[in-house]
């Protein structure tokens, strides 16, 4: 007679909070482990248990250790940062078991943090001074970037938009802020922001271009200025939003490219470029070439230069209107190379370096284990000398 599986007597809310905490529904876990979905609802109901194996399995589904279904109830979790996406009226914009994941990674890089600077015997100190959605974006940019110490000098010398993101995310992780890149679905989410506990933290999407990555950034930075982290999914002027979330969106795509293209050099760029140009062929508003050069000039994209353009006057909203349309029918993701991608820089780009830089310390004063590094870095053993020599 063959031998009956072990039942696991799960409590019923736990197992239906591990499923929605992946944002699966029951017909998803059912086609995963292959069984009905009248099964999945019996378990969730408590008139059946799973089997350990089927448990193993749901542990990996729903990306928790198999500990969690032994709990008495679902713990509690902080809810989720603020929906700032915006999508036509016609379509939901549930978040994707991919979104749910990297917000609850980076909620684990967050305490991961906290507990290794406590180890080291060091403090993360935030020194973002808060601001109000009623302060002038063009004045709170010019602050911040003061005390980012970047000056427009040194911008325009990085070598590229690579650089740029790079020394920006040094810039804003000085300031006492957590910058993670994580793979998400790129036509869902662009960025978020976490702001319910310190250190504050920024997630930018790797899947997407590098210039659309630098603005990301201080989109999400305006967003822990105004003390509420959010998810965001483009850069395009809200109409509306069904909590009023339109006027944090523009303040923060105001302040952002405040930060990333000053109207002062802005002007004397523009300027120079429409003389130059005008001399050569004769041609009085080369708009294409002009933001062509002045995206080059400051590391930004076209569009981050459009906008500027319309704020300082210099041309009419029409215009940036029309672009957008053209721009509409490109793919702006990031172009693959088609070369393989050095772990150890991978790494450091995803986990950014203050992260991976207390996470090296707390080893060598040997409150971790090497393997400790590896899996807070999620690297193998064999890429952390490397790493070291890299941060």
């Amino acid at each position: 007679m063959p031998r009956k599986s072990l039942e696991i007597p799960v409590v019923p809310e736990v197992l239906v909070w591990a499923r929605e905490s992946v944002g699966l529904s029951p017909i998803d876990v059912s086609k995963k482990l292959n069984v009905s979905e009248d099964l999945v609802y019996r378990w969730e109901s408590g008139d059946e248990h799973p089997t350990l194996k089927k448990l193993e399995k749901l542990a990996s589904i729903y990306k928790r250790s198999l500990a969690v279904f032994f709990l008495p109830s679902p713990p509690i979790e902080p809810p989720l940062p603020k929906d700032f996406r915006s999508f036509p009226k016609e379509k939901e914009n549930p978040l994707s078991p991919k979104i749910l994941l990297s917000i609850r990674n980076a909620r684990r890089l967050q305490s991961l943090a906290m507990e290794l600077a406590k180890e080291v015997n060091r403090e993360i100190v935030s020194k973002v001074r808060r601001v109000n959605i009623s302060d002038d974006p063009e004045s709170i940019a010019k602050r911040i970037r003061h005390e980012l110490d970047i000056e427009i000098e040194t911008q325009i010398k990085w070598r590229d938009e690579n650089q740029a993101l790079n020394e920006w995310k040094k810039a804003v992780e000085k300031q006492g802020i957590l910058v993670f890149q994580m793979s998400m679905p790129l036509e869902e989410i662009r960025a978020f922001s976490l702001t319910d506990k310190e250190p504050f933290a920024i997630v930018l999407n790797s899947k997407d271009s590098t210039n659309a990555g630098i603005f990301s950034l201080f989109h999400e930075y305006a967003h822990i200025l105004l003390g509420y982290g959010g998810l965001c999914n483009n850069m395009e002027e809200p109409t509306e939003h069904h909590d009023g979330g339109e006027k944090a969106e523009i303040f923060c795509n105001h302040f952002a490219g405040a930060l990333l293209v000053p109207a002062e050099p802005l002007l004397k760029r523009t300027q120079h470029i429409r003389e130059q140009f005008r001399w050569v062929n004769g041609s009085f508003y080369p708009i294409d070439e002009i933001l062509r050069k002045n995206a080059r000039y400051f590391k930004v994209s076209q569009e981050v230069v459009l906008r500027r353009m319309v704020i300082c006057d210099l041309v009419e909203k029409g215009v940036y209107e029309r672009k957008r349309e053209e721009w509409k029918t490109k793919e702006w993701k990031q172009k693959k190379t088609g070369f393989p991608v050095d772990p150890a820089k991978k790494c450091i780009r995803e986990k950014g370096e203050s992260f991976v830089t207390l996470t090296l310390e707390a080893y060598r004063q040997e409150r971790i284990t090497y393997k400790d590094v590896a899996d807070y870095l999620s690297t193998r053993t064999k890429h952390i000398p490397k790493i070291e020599q890299l941060v």
